[in-house]
């Protein structure tokens, strides 16, 4: 009896013509793999079109492909199967849930532990340190050349979902496939810099008052961190940029859990979530959001009083929880 990993290698073999689709705020692992998969099926011949319901942040601009993302709503066909890359639910398909939800075959492809198994076919590995892990895997098995572009982009999915091989979900596996990209003649050390160090000053100006924010609770065990749309848009810094800030919560020594509330108006506000220790996917699941064990977040649609109230009451429980 043929898997469900079986069908979807058997249709990216056969199919000749794709819908491949990233989530909203698109990460490194998520515009990685949607580019390595769209460069992989058009060096076989098949006709590809890639969306992104958010803009590529600038620092993965440079890799081959990216300016063919589309992120406006077009005609869709629904004979044309769609690929969902690295979401964990079709609502992060935003703007595109109700187009690319109408398509025959959906195939999911996911490496979060939170994914609701929402495509016709679904392949997710929750053991996989990047939904680019399974991508790699996936080209080798239909035969699709992994060229040094492709290397490149599933390289940058990799080590930003890995915190540059620095998480806990960085396995032997991921070492090995990630020899495989280096032979490509790949560069990690331009592509590092590149991707991790190089920030806009308009960032920096972001950090200071993120830290000038910086609040300790539960027995200075937790950190908490608060940036608006407003002081977002007075550092002269674009959305993209605030990913990476909520880090500096968790790198606090002695902090277990790190938070970043991100007022994006006065009822609505994203948190993000960083863990030493704690399972933050299942903090996240409990406020509707999803994630990695140690990296995770969720958006509620109250004002930021209250969700502060609520995201620190489950915080200090999950916590008592883990050292009580």
């Amino acid at each position: 009896m043929k898997t469900d990993r079986d069908k979807i290698i058997e249709v990216l073999k056969e199919a000749d013509h794709f819908y491949l689709i990233s989530h909203m705020q698109p990460d490194g692992d998520s515009i990685g793999s949607l580019l390595a998969m769209g460069e992989g099926l058009k060096s076989m011949g098949k006709q590809v079109r890639m969306f992104t319901p958010g803009y590529i942040p600038r620092k993965y601009s440079f890799l081959k492909g990216a300016g063919q993302v589309k992120h406006d709503i077009e005609d869709c066909d629904p004979g044309i199967t769609a690929v969902i890359l690295d979401s964990s639910d079709a609502d992060r398909l935003g703007i595109f849930k109700e187009s690319f939800m109408e398509c025959r075959t959906i195939i999911n492809i996911d490496h979060h532990v939170t994914n609701q198994w929402f495509g016709t076919l679904n392949l997710v590995d929750s053991d996989a340190s990047a939904t680019g892990e399974i991508i790699y895997h996936l080209l080798k098995e239909i035969g699709a050349p992994i060229d040094y572009y492709v290397a490149e982009a599933l390289y940058v999915a990799i080590s930003t979902d890995t915190g540059s091989f620095k998480y806990e979900n960085t396995m032997p596996g991921t070492h090995r496939v990630v020899a495989g990209l280096l032979d490509k003649g790949l560069s990690p050390g331009a592509l590092s810099q590149r991707i991790f160090d190089e920030r806009p000053l308009s960032f920096y100006v972001m950090l200071r008052e993120a830290i000038s924010s910086l609040e300790m609770y539960g027995n200075r065990k937790i950190a908490v961190m608060t940036l608006s749309k407003d002081i977002r848009q007075r550092s002269g810094a674009s959305a993209d940029e605030l990913e990476g800030i909520v880090n500096y919560t968790r790198n606090i020594e002695g902090i277990e859990l790190g938070i970043l509330f991100y007022v994006e108006n006065g009822g609505e506000v994203k948190v993000g979530f960083r863990s030493k220790t704690v399972d933050v996917s299942v903090l996240a699941g409990r406020l509707n959001g999803g994630g990695h064990a140690r990296a995770a977040g969720c958006r509620l649609y109250e004002d930021y009083g209250t969700v502060k109230e609520k995201v620190l009451a489950e915080s200090l429980k999950m916590l008592k929880g883990q050292t009580g």
